[in-house]
């Protein structure tokens, strides 16, 4: 990844249902991110961002695919004004069901619908369709893997991003709070496994009954947490993109004085970081 290219985890609450006025939050977010941060190239939003994780059964109901198209459409243009990339969770339409989904909105204003969860968890089973395959993709970013919140608790997904060329894990959750620890344990997890840094987004405020955990975060490949959100309120942590890759680190692990690697950044959790708030 080329330096001084900023990456961004954004936590966020949403409104169940009401698909435009979520992604006129997301425009107004990606608006004051970079504002704070002109050089931001990719913002990472949570899973089901556009919609909310409330009252899955009632999505056809409540919305469609026109109404999706419509949002990412706003999110897009977004995206072109500010001159960046944006990967947002949303429910998507399908002849065969409704999947949990991800879309990307590139820095020229395009969209595409790039995956769909994998492994759905008991509530979603009965709402949602099961993706079927682990997507990479190039963007101008760089070339990327994404993962769905509980996908990332599988080390076959991220393998095969990996596999397939991925740069960089863009994860995009839901996860409840009493589970935060095991969030931090996958995204970080996976990011170890295959020498790729992560950029996790978790979604904030209640589910029903659940507590979302927040405490989105950008790991470097060495498994280590470069920055995370403090708390459970809307708002992001950046970092430059190349500062997380520790490919010569990895190779000579072990082997170097642990005054070098505290020169490289490895450790250090917060080198680099810019935190905001909404």
């Amino acid at each position: 990844m080329k330096p001084g290219v900023y990456g961004a985890a954004a936590q966020m609450d949403c409104v169940t249902g009401e698909v435009m006025e979520n992604a006129r939050h997301i425009c107004r977010m990606l608006t004051e991110m970079k504002a704070q941060e002109p050089k931001l190239a990719l913002a990472v939003f949570p899973e089901m961002a556009l919609y909310g994780y409330e009252a899955l059964e009632e999505i056809p109901e409540r919305t469609d695919a026109a109404r999706i198209s419509e949002a990412m459409d706003l999110i897009g243009e977004n995206c072109r004004r500010l001159e960046l990339a944006a990967v947002v969770g949303t429910p998507w339409f399908t002849e065969s069901g409704v999947e949990n989904s991800l879309c990307l909105a590139e820095r020229d204003g395009r969209w595409r619908h790039v995956c769909s969860k994998c492994h759905l968890i008991r509530q979603e089973r009965n709402v949602f369709r099961p993706g079927t395959a682990y997507t990479v993709c190039s963007t101008s970013a760089g070339v990327l893997g994404f993962l769905i919140c509980w996908d990332c608790a599988f080390p076959e997904a991220a393998r095969a991003c990996a596999q397939a060329g991925a740069e960089l894990l863009a994860v995009s959750a839901a996860w409840e709070k009493c589970y935060e620890r095991q969030w931090e344990l996958a995204a970080c997890g996976r990011s170890l496994d295959n020498d790729i840094p992560v950029i996790a987004s978790n979604r904030v405020g209640r589910s029903g009954s659940a507590e979302l955990a927040g405490r989105s975060l950008i790991g470097d490949s060495m498994g280590n947490i470069f920055c995370q959100a403090s708390g459970q309120q809307e708002g992001w942590v950046t970092a430059e993109l190349s500062r997380l890759c520790c490919t010569e680190i990895r190779r000579d692990f072990g082997s170097q004085p642990l005054q070098r690697l505290e020169e490289q950044g490895m450790g250090r959790r917060r080198i680099g970081m810019k935190e905001g708030s909404i």
